[in-house]
């Protein structure tokens, strides 16, 4: 798996449930909601039930200061990684 990731197209690359801190230091969490892209982290966790917990999306794509770390992918820590957009 690559440490470092470029992103071209950014409906290609995120993934409903991905969690992410943002440059103002707010954890996001990808929606699969074709306006509001990302969400608040919900009060349980990124998994229910054995499958990625998915928020419903209340964030557009410029209210998420970037640049983003990845924290969490599949429901499975990822180690905090940078991404360069």
């Amino acid at each position: 798996m690559d440490t470092a990731h470029n992103i071209t197209s950014l409906g290609a690359t995120w993934k409903p449930g991905d969690v992410v801190l943002d440059a103002n230091g707010n954890i996001r969490v990808r929606s699969e909601h074709p306006k509001w892209l990302w969400d608040y982290p919900n009060e349980g966790s990124t998994r229910h039930l054995g499958q990625v917990s998915v928020p419903e999306g209340g964030l557009e794509e410029s209210d998420v200061a970037r640049p983003l770390i990845l924290l969490v992918r599949d429901g499975q820590a990822v180690a905090g990684r940078q991404i360069d957009e």
